[in-house]
């Protein structure tokens, strides 16, 4: 939506100058208001959306970190069976996939 940048600039302004004193009151001020309205509505609708914008990408930045955690695979390893060839080399080793049913949890 196009607006009058200079219209919403002053509606800003007097809306911060307004904190400080009553200037609300005053007949010309709130004619100003009323006049520059349309316009800081449109601003503040830009300005907010832009914010929802940089949510929305960071949102969808978390989902994709999330998503590859999710989906590492998983290393096991099995104790030695007592068996020779599993004395030298150690028990089987296994990477699954999380998705799978048959997973083990990560060894440490």
């Amino acid at each position: 939506m196009e607006y009058n940048r200079l219209n919403a600039l002053v509606y800003e302004a007097i809306i911060f100058t307004c904190r400080f004193y009553p200037l609300k009151r005053n007949p010309w001020i709130r004619k100003i208001l009323d006049y520059c309205l349309d316009d800081w509505s449109a601003f503040r609708a830009e300005v907010a959306m832009q914010e929802v914008d940089k949510q929305i990408i960071e949102i969808h930045e978390a989902w994709t970190r999330e998503q590859k955690e999710k989906e590492k695979p998983i290393y096991s390893e099995e104790a030695p069976d007592g068996s020779e060839a599993q004395k030298l080399l150690g028990g089987s080793m296994r990477l699954t996939s999380p998705w799978t049913p048959d997973r083990h949890e990560p060894s440490s």
